[in-house]
């Protein structure tokens, strides 16, 4: 069905696109009339449940395919494919490098697709998650085992820029679809709940088709990641099937609608070196607007804490199932459930909301930290006892320390991506602009590189104490260094995250006094006129001296 047909009678061109989902009409951005398809609503239209939903199925390619990749794809790399450790993890650390550096061009190239036909056409953000299900497929290749080991890195660079491409449009929706604060809450939240169930159905699915096709075997890891590849690829079509996002009026290009604009493509030809000079102009101003992020001092914690906890899971998802098969003597299957019960800290994400408000971020970091040392300590002490405590009773221990570890280290994991809407709020007071957009961008950006390096790390690691998963037992030395890097980079990282958090002083109130204060600035207010109780609180987030 065309999207004129959707959107009923449209005498613009415009409007036969995708994006015009979010413009009640095409013709006159001062129009309040609503469209004619059910489908289709204004960004003041209320979210209803099934709007979240369809938006929120996104997140099982989101999210899930970080817990498959870094559950599964090593142990089978190493397993079936012929690879070193070494080398499996040198091949996701150089492709995530890589995407972190896509990361920064697509968040570019999102945001300004408006000024090109295409975009006009068919949306900047939905654009992108249509081309997204198809190259998802090609991932299917990942899970072959004889393939060339270049087939295997090239098809892997491509899985992880995809998944960046997908992100860069993705991220934005609840922006795009909802104008109200509580309705864009209820689409982050629809999407965690969807995204944490989908990661944890993931590996209950996995242990349980491990178990019936046995593990060392590629038939089951091959029939499981297939299907869940091919069902990646269907949530996204989803997703772009049930959102909408805003039209080039609402979005601040539609002069590039009524012509008013010089079109992309349709200025005067110019000299190859002054379009050479026209390009590098344009890369220095957006490697200056990514830079000058880094000049508030709370984006600056917020990202330190960001990138540890992400990388300390990173690091603990790609190790836990080699941990539990050679230090536990278990096998991956069980392993996978162990993972799988993950799950306990999806009912308590509404609870992480209310005590974000309540008892603000920097306190839940406190606690999770502290309540993580301890279920880390506790693993720990299940691998000593291994062949110590008699069954049930060793398993029984570990089952709850596994637990106990996963809620402990659950808000850890959910206050990077709750805090983060409030930076731009900061930022707002010094630059005068909100550019949620360009600190998404550098986020993701430091987030592959990090990952990257650590994965590089990890196997360089591993290789060095000579683990090798192609064989049925380690030696010693390989089991202490596969234990030590588990549990020793999680404990360091929570180290220095606690030193980190110490000076982390964003919360409901300080943001309330950054919108205050630009909102006073707007209106015509002097900064140097700022009370100097607000002046402290924002030079202790910006880290910059303000109204002097």
């Amino acid at each position: 069905m065309s999207w004129s047909r959707r959107r009923g009678e449209r005498s613009e061109r415009f409007s036969q696109s995708r994006h015009s989902r979010a413009q009640p009409s095409s013709g006159d951005a001062e129009r309040t009339q609503k469209p004619s398809h059910p489908h289709h609503h204004s960004r003041r239209d209320p979210i209803t449940l099934g709007n979240a939903i369809g938006y929120g199925v996104g997140d099982i390619y989101g999210g899930g395919q970080l817990t498959l990749i870094g559950t599964y794809l090593v142990l089978f790399w190493t397993r079936f494919c012929g690879m070193s450790i070494s080398t499996a993890q040198a091949v996701v650390g150089l492709s995530a490098i890589i995407s972190g550096v896509a990361a920064l061009s697509f968040g570019i190239l999102g945001d300004n697709l408006y000024r090109f036909p295409i975009g006009r056409r068919f949306g900047r953000r939905h654009l992108l998650l249509m081309i997204v299900p198809p190259l998802i497929l090609v991932g299917v290749l990942l899970w072959i085992p004889g393939l060339p080991f270049a087939v295997y890195f090239l098809v892997y660079v491509l899985w992880v820029t995809v998944a960046q491409l997908f992100a860069s449009a993705y991220n934005t929706l609840p922006g795009e679809m909802a104008y109200g604060f509580d309705d864009r809450t209820k689409l982050s939240t629809v999407r965690l709940l969807i995204s944490g169930a989908s990661g944890t159905t993931i590996l209950l699915l996995g242990g349980a088709t491990l178990s019936i096709f046995g593990e060392h075997r590629p038939l089951g890891y091959m029939i499981f990641t297939i299907a869940v590849t091919i069902c990646f690829a269907l949530a996204v079509l989803i997703c772009w099937k049930s959102t909408w996002e805003m039209s080039p009026q609402e979005a601040g290009f539609g002069k590039y609608v009524n012509g008013t604009a010089g079109q992309a493509g349709s200025r005067q030809r110019l000299s190859v070196r002054d379009e050479v000079r026209l390009w590098l102009h344009r890369l220095g101003v957006m490697f200056r607007e990514y830079a000058s992020t880094l000049r508030i001092a709370i984006f600056r914690r917020h990202l330190a804490l960001y990138l540890l906890m992400l990388t300390a899971g990173d690091v603990f998802s790609q190790t836990f199932v080699f941990f539990v098969i050679y230090d536990w003597s278990k096998s991956a299957a069980f392993a996978s459930l162990l993972l799988s019960a993950g799950i306990i800290s999806v009912p308590l994400t509404p609870l992480f909301g209310v005590a974000m408000t309540r008892i603000g971020p920097k306190r839940m970091y406190e606690a999770s930290f502290a309540a993580s040392l301890v279920g880390l300590a506790w693993l720990f002490a299940a691998w000593r006892l291994v062949g110590v405590v008699r069954e049930p009773w060793w398993t029984v221990f570990a089952v709850a320390g596994t637990l106990f570890f996963f809620v402990a280290k659950a808000p850890s994991s959910y206050l990077p991506w709750a805090v983060f809407p409030f930076i731009a709020d900061v930022d707002q007071v010094v630059s005068g602009k909100y550019r949620a957009s360009t600190f998404s961008g550098i986020q993701a950006g430091f987030r592959q590189l990090v990952s990257g390096l650590s994965a590089i790390a990890v196997g360089a690691m591993l290789g060095f104490v000579g683990f090798d998963s192609s064989r049925s037992a380690q030696t010693l030395l390989a089991r202490d260094g596969l234990g030590a890097l588990m549990i020793g980079w999680y404990v360091l990282s929570i180290v220095v995250c606690i030193i980190v958090v110490r000076r982390f002083n964003l919360d409901k109130h300080t943001d309330g006094i950054a919108l205050a204060e630009s909102a006073r600035v707007r209106a015509g207010g002097d900064p140097s006129d700022v009370d100097p109780s607000v002046r402290a609180t924002v030079e202790d987030l910006t880290g910059q001296p303000y109204g002097r």
